[in-house]
């Protein structure tokens, strides 16, 4: 009796046809695409209220499924003009780029781009204040203080702007005389700036000028003289001459040019006096250094004459000159006889 089964040969068909379709599908499948990798703008956001030229760190983020962050490479443009080169992020995907916004770049973009090629990129647009300039006012020394030339003069001010920091800021220091002055100085996160330095002789303006990253400056400026280091004043006795002779009661005038290197002539204290009879007075020079001195009360004999000047410090300088006074009536002496008479020549 025949036995009930399947066609064998209609299920190897089946069999076959099975193994070549799982064949075909198995050659078919292929990995999963590269994926672009992705950015984000942290700061600035959409918006933001930034002025114009202020210093600015932009951060962001970047991943990518298929690579570590340290395999992809960023950059920062604004515009047309590259901010930041290309470079890796770290090792969470963050970076950073220092920026300044201005009127002509208003948008920022970063970039990011795998090792296969593909990239990714994200723009943000702020919006532009007016920027305002750095603030500066010099504390001391005060207007018109006094110095001298081996002095160590010290300079304090105050600086501030509402975009940078103060260490931010570019300070410089100017003489109308010297230039350029090196004050070494330092500036503090409160924006407290102190220097020191010495200055030529002469009536200086000197300006401390202020400018910001954005190129907006201030200046504030303060008027000193300086002087030379202290001496005592220049004396000379111009008249008489010395040896000169005067006669009892007679009016003698002295002159004398006197200076000093930084008081005025004329505040300078002029003093004349006599070996003979002690002090004599005196009065001020004129402001050409003029000292004079007029007396008829000199008494007869010799006399050394000084003048003694001392300026504002203390200091002195003196002249001396001699002279003699005289009785005013002179000693007349017997003069040659007057022989009127005639010889008697009577003798033989």
């Amino acid at each position: 009796m025949p036995s009930a089964g399947v066609d064998m040969t209609g299920k190897s068909s089946i069999i076959g046809l099975l193994l070549a379709l799982g064949c075909a599908n198995e050659k078919s499948v292929s990995p999963p695409a590269n994926q672009a990798p992705e950015a984000t703008i942290s700061r600035p956001f959409v918006g933001e209220l930034i002025r114009n030229g202020a210093f600015y760190v932009a951060s962001g983020q970047v991943t990518d499924p298929d690579h570590e962050p340290e395999e992809l490479m960023v950059s920062w443009t604004m515009g047309s003009e590259e901010r930041c080169a290309p470079m890796a992020p770290d090792a969470e995907g963050n970076t950073t780029c220092d920026v300044s916004f201005g009127w002509d770049r208003t948008s920022i973009t970063l970039s990011v781009v795998d090792p296969d090629g593909a990239e990714g990129a994200i723009t943000v647009e702020i919006e532009l204040e007016e920027a305002e300039a750095p603030q500066v006012a010099i504390t001391s020394p005060e207007d018109d203080a006094e110095f001298r030339t081996n002095d160590l003069i010290e300079f304090t001010a105050t600086v501030s702007d509402g975009e940078d920091r103060p260490e931010g800021l570019g300070l410089v220091w100017e003489s109308d005389l010297q230039g350029l002055l090196d004050l070494s100085h330092t500036v503090s996160s409160d924006g407290d700036v102190a220097g020191s330095v010495r200055l030529d002789p002469g009536s200086h303006v000197i300006r401390l000028r202020v400018t910001d990253t954005s190129g907006r400056a201030s200046e504030d400026q303060v008027v000193l003289q300086v002087f030379p280091e202290s001496a005592a004043p220049s004396v000379s006795i111009s008249s008489p001459a010395a040896g000169s002779s005067f006669g009892l009661g007679d009016l003698v005038v002295f002159e004398a040019d006197i200076a000093d290197e930084r008081d005025p002539a004329e505040l300078l204290d002029v003093a004349w006096s006599s070996s003979a009879d002690g002090p004599l007075g005196g009065s001020p020079s004129d402001s050409s250094g003029n000292a004079v001195l007029s007396t008829n009360t000199l008494s007869e004999g010799s006399h050394l004459i000084t003048l003694t000047v001392t300026d504002a410090d203390g200091m002195t300088g003196t002249a001396i000159v001699d002279i003699n006074i005289g009785d005013s009536t002179g000693d007349e002496g017997a003069g040659p006889d007057d022989d009127t008479g005639t010889d008697d020549d009577t003798g033989s």
